[in-house]
């Protein structure tokens, strides 16, 4: 049986060797600190996080008169994640916590996410909803909410999702009016749907951030406004008070997840539910939006780690089964699978934390924020897909107990498939890679980072001749692929162009996630002279198959999706089915 198993040494070559976070002198971190915090939290992971992924997985959670209930051994993790300072990791100083760079913060999500992706959700929503009250909050919201957010007493969600609204927010129902009697305070009354971590005994209170419209509300996004909902009321000593008439309703019976309560949030049934106004009226979905694109990349972590960890565990599966006197692994089709695996789940991680350090640099120069715009998307939906499809191989590789529940394998591919459903379907952020980060600034994001691609591609040696082939076609094909959609916009035939999103962004997925390998490679090939053992050597090499195989394997299909994108010039919506 394998078990709990970290690549330290590829986060710690990405962190360090590949994107030198050590240059953020804001943090004062050497690479001695970054090694510990990555260390220490990954014991944390094995020894507390990763032993309750399977059983709690087959526990779920309950909706009882008292409300949800989790896993009882959740509440002693959680204690332990908190007094540990855990959640307080990427945090600012001035709320008590600890900041470090973003992709370390990043790279630590993606160990516990791969651990138990159901429980990490818990403090995974809190984070978000606390970023928004941080940065848009009044003095109230601040002193009333952030400090028993930050010590593990309160938790957080958003409440966005509605039965007639989903993709559709602009089309939600549920309404504020002002209360006469409190100023800064209105009668919420309406029903959310797939709310994850709603309600739980994980916390003594759940804070909701919820989107309503108020009577001077236009139809559409921008007549929507945020407000923040206590489950129950606090008092002005900050003392828990009475319901604040928000129930969860139901659970959902879901694929995957199980530990995570994806809740029916009922607000104001009796008229009694009360929510302070966060940020201005109207600002509502703005507002949210300032956790989307941490969200969003969040999300693309889940696929990204439930990918590496899928293939840790069936690389040590193939390397001990043995069939026709051999071990697995030395089956031809196995170590296809195997390698295909690890070039991209390694791809995936390199992305997302990239993406994440551009966080970092953002702060210092505003360019930054355009390429964010284009990677968080990609992350994403790539993420998200590409993350499902490496633990289908695993259980490929597992044969007959992959299917099985012995091995724990078929519940990664079914934790991930989630990933590509919330915080914007894929087919929503393909849509909004071309649309609104593409032609809206009539691409000039685009070719700032397909100078960044060149400028890697010019630094291979003649051993990479085959893959710098490839990558030419390939950006050949995306350009000849992003001019046809541009030709289609101008003339107005935006059906064409949307039902094109979708490869459009898988085919510049491929090229973005082979240049950051591509770049792991040239690095790789520059320190391999210098590596200090045999071990060191191997893992080097190993970059460089990565960056190979990713070419002949994923790259070479964004050349076939620029081709898809080209040869059909006919809205396909009016075809009938």
């Amino acid at each position: 049986m394998a078990v709990y198993k970290s690549d330290q040494q590829d986060i710690l070559f990405n962190l360090l060797d590949v994107l030198n976070i050590t240059e953020h002198e804001e943090y004062g971190f050497d690479e001695s600190s970054v090694k510990e915090i990555l260390g220490e939290f990954d014991k944390f992971v094995e020894n507390e996080i990763y032993p309750t992924r399977q059983k709690s997985d087959v526990e779920g959670v309950k909706l009882t008169d008292d409300g949800v209930i989790v896993p009882e051994y959740f509440k002693d993790l959680n204690k332990k994640f908190y007094e540990m300072g855990w959640f307080a990791l990427g945090q600012p100083e001035e709320i008590g916590g600890s900041p470090v760079p973003e992709a370390l913060s990043t790279a630590c999500l993606s160990l516990s996410a791969a651990a138990n992706c159901g429980w990490s959700m818990y403090p995974g929503l809190t984070k978000g909803a606390l970023s928004v009250m941080r940065l848009v909050g009044d003095d109230y919201v601040k002193n009333t909410y952030i400090e028993p957010i930050m010590n593990g007493t309160w938790g957080g969600t958003m409440c966005l999702t509605e039965a007639g609204a989903g993709s559709d927010v602009g089309n939600l129902n549920t309404t504020a009016k002002p209360m006469d009697s409190k100023e800064g305070w209105w009668k919420i009354k309406g029903t959310k749907i797939f709310i994850s971590s709603g309600e739980s005994d994980l916390y003594e209170n759940n804070i909701h951030l919820v989107l309503a419209r108020t009577p001077e509300g236009k139809p559409g996004p921008k007549g929507i406004s945020l407000f923040v909902v206590p489950r129950f009321r606090v008092n002005a000593d900050g003392s828990l008070g009475e319901s604040n008439d928000v129930r969860c309703s139901g659970i959902e019976h879901k694929m995957g997840i199980h530990a995570s309560a994806t809740c029916v949030m009922n607000f104001g049934d009796n008229n009694e539910c009360e929510g302070y106004l966060i940020g201005e009226e109207f600002d509502g979905m703005k507002n949210m939006f300032i956790m989307m694109n941490q969200a969003r990349l969040d999300v693309g972590v889940q696929g990204e780690s439930q990918a590496n960890l899928a293939y840790e565990l069936t690389k040590q599966y193939v390397q001990e089964r043995t069939q026709f006197r051999t071990e697995i692994i030395n089956l031809p089709d196995v170590k296809r699978m195997i390698l295909k695996m690890r070039a991209m789940s390694r791809g995936l991680r390199s992305l997302t934390l990239y993406t994440a350090n551009l966080f970092d640099k953002a702060h210092k120069d505003e360019k930054y924020n355009s390429i964010i715009g284009l990677l968080v998307p990609i992350c994403k939906s790539f993420g998200s897909d590409q993350g499902f499809n490496v633990a289908v191989d695993a259980i490929q590789c597992h044969g007959g107990y992959g299917f099985c529940t012995e091995y724990g394998i078929e519940q990664f591919a079914r934790d991930t498939k989630i990933a590509s459903l919330y915080e914007g379907t894929n087919g929503i952020q393909a849509i909004d890679l071309v649309t609104r980060k593409i032609l809206k600034d009539k691409g000039a994001a685009l070719r700032e980072l397909s100078e960044d691609i060149f400028k890697t591609s010019n630094k291979l040696s003649d051993e990479f001749s085959f893959e710098r082939g490839v990558f030419s076609k390939a950006l050949a094909a995306a350009q000849e692929a992003m001019g046809f959609i541009g030709k289609k916009a101008k003339a107005g035939e935006m059906n064409i162009v949307l039902q094109n999103c979708m490869d459009f962004l898988n085919l510049s997925s491929h090229i973005v996630v082979a240049w950051r390998l591509m770049e792991s490679a040239w690095i790789a090939d520059e320190k391999m002279e210098s590596a200090q053992s045999d071990a060191e050597k191997e893992y080097l090499e190993s970059k460089i198959v990565d960056f190979k195989i990713y070419c002949s394997h994923y790259l070479v299909q964004s050349i076939a999706l620029a081709k898809t994108i080209t040869s059909l010039d006919q809205d396909i919506t009016k075809y009938k089915v």
